[in-house]
């Protein structure tokens, strides 16, 4: 088949289907290698947002405290042992038969702690105290366990409080102590002599943190920070006498 095309005089068209393809090939190569490559890179984006687990709380930890995540002999790593006990105090939020912590630590010391402290990782609290801020600020830990420096450090925001104001626990449990209106002081309660929380320093702190202006108005976040304050008062009322 031909066709006049002026300015260019007879040309021949692709007949058959082979010939079409390869024409079409042959002027949109690159045109659809890219829309392949885009088409693959949001199947696979779509699969691991899909697969993503759920967790019903987020706990952080940032302190003096290195919490071990290797073990040898056979022996349970520490950070497990820790995830272990906030998995009793957790309720299963999402109601798929199972309790799922989602645990993460943070090395961090004040300038006058790393001058009494000997052989720490000065690569690991650099890259912690890096971190710390944006996971305290934007994420979803919600409960955080933290040392009184942490607190001294991260507690303003301007001039809004990161934590929420914990007052309205002293019901729960009269005998816990309260550093500020919104911090307890873990050793305070019962729940500190659980495993892995019984190694935590003494000046362990527990805060509900706010959610940010940035995500926290979803209804995802909304509902974790509503788990992380059922999560406390489970804290709260640990009986182990």
């Amino acid at each position: 088949m031909s066709k006049n095309i002026e300015g260019v005089g007879e040309v021949e068209l692709p007949s058959t289907l082979k010939e079409k393809l390869k024409n079409f090939w042959y002027h949109y190569k690159w045109h659809s290698v890219i829309a392949l490559v885009l088409v693959i890179a949001l199947l696979v984006c779509t699969l691991q947002l899909c697969k993503k687990e759920s967790y019903d709380t987020y706990i952080l930890y940032a302190g003096s405290k290195s919490i071990g995540r290797t073990a040898e002999g056979g022996d349970v790593a520490e950070i497990e042992t820790v995830i272990s006990s906030l998995k009793k105090v957790t309720d299963d939020f999402d109601g798929d038969g199972t309790v799922k912590v989602n645990f993460t630590n943070y090395f961090f010391l004040s300038a006058n702690e790393a001058q009494n402290t000997e052989n720490y990782n000065d690569a690991l609290l650099a890259n912690d105290r890096k971190a710390l801020s944006g996971a305290l600020e934007h994420s979803e830990y919600y409960l955080v366990l933290i040392s009184k420096s942490v607190y001294e450090q991260y507690h303003k925001v301007g001039d809004s409080e990161l934590f929420a104001d914990l007052t309205s626990y002293k019901n729960i449990n009269p005998s816990a102590e309260y550093y500020r209106d919104n911090a307890i002081l873990l050793s305070s309660v019962d729940a500190s002599k659980l495993p892995g929380l019984s190694g935590l320093p003494e000046d362990t702190l527990i805060c509900i943190r706010y959610p940010s202006s940035l995500g926290g108005k979803s209804k995802e976040h909304k509902e974790l920070f509503e788990n992380a304050k059922r999560v406390l008062l489970n804290i709260l009322s640990v009986d182990l006498t």
